[in-house]
Order: C-alpha cells, then sequence, then structure tokens
C-alpha cells in the first residue's frame, strides 16, 4: 500500500516536471491576454451655414476637431460625407489624402508615421481652407533609465 501511494506521487511530481519543463520553453503556444489598441475615430463633412466643415461622430467630437494620432501606430479615420458636393481629405506635409468622397458615401483611410508632428487637414477641393488641425504625438516614459 505504502509503496502504491510512493509510486504515484512520483508519477505526479514527474508529471508537474514534464508539465512546466513543456509550457515553460515556449512550446506552447500564449494567448494574447490584452486585445491590441485600435485608434480609430469617425468624422463628416458637413455644410454649416454654406461653409464646409468637419463633425467629429465617433472617437472625436466638435466642429473641425483636433484629431491626434500615436507614433507607430495606424490610425484609422472613416470619413463620411453628409453634404451634397464632393469632398477629398487631405493631410498636409503626411501627403495623405482620400479618394473623391461623393455624398452620401465613406471612406476609411489608415494614416501611420514614426514621427511626432503638427499637420493640417483640408478639403482637397477647397485648396488654401483650413479645416483643422491633425497631431501625431509620441506616447512614453517621460524618463530613460538606463
Amino acid at each position: 500500500m505504502n509503496f502504491k501511494i510512493i509510486i504515484l506521487a512520483v508519477l505526479v511530481i514527474i508529471g508537474f516536471a514534464v508539465f512546466f519543463g513543456f509550457s515553460g520553453q515556449s512550446s506552447v503556444k500564449s494567448a494574447q491576454v490584452y486585445p491590441s489598441e485600435r485608434i480609430q475615430s469617425t468624422i463628416s463633412f458637413q455644410n454649416i451655414d454654406n461653409k464646409t466643415a468637419i463633425i467629429g461622430i465617433s472617437g472625436i467630437s466638435g466642429i473641425n476637431p483636433t484629431l491626434i494620432s500615436r507614433t507607430d501606430y495606424n490610425y484609422f479615420l472613416t470619413i463620411y460625407n453628409n453634404d451634397t458636393l464632393p469632398h477629398m481629405f487631405f493631410i498636409d506635409g503626411l501627403n495623405v489624402n482620400s479618394k473623391v468622397i461623393q455624398p452620401g458615401e465613406n471612406v476609411t483611410m489608415t494614416i501611420y508615421s514614426l514621427k511626432e508632428g503638427d499637420y493640417k487637414y483640408y478639403d482637397r477641393f477647397e485648396a488654401g481652407k483650413k479645416l483643422g488641425d491633425f497631431k501625431i504625438v509620441k506616447v512614453g516614459l517621460l524618463n530613460q533609465y538606463p
């Protein structure tokens, strides 16, 4: 009887050793614990008092809002055209623009940059008329530790 208990205990210990040895050697695929961050906003072109404006719908609010992204992250920007005229969203300095967005259509753009910066966005069909600001900021530790 004692012999069977000792054999069982040894087998359990060997089983734990094999399990932890196997999982500790990266032989087991790890699952992502946290979902990856997704930076996204939805805006729309609208006519307000006979002037073209950008209105924040989701992830941002206000009229001609400042859009903010992070360095080294994809920024997903969905743009609706709730106006009666076609529009083309353009970020000066990044040389990023949407396709022509007809009334009632929408488009999603992916914007990516490794550098911080302050930019301005426009409607390509109204050259020279700034609609708002687009900022890319670096997010991280304030102090670098050796």
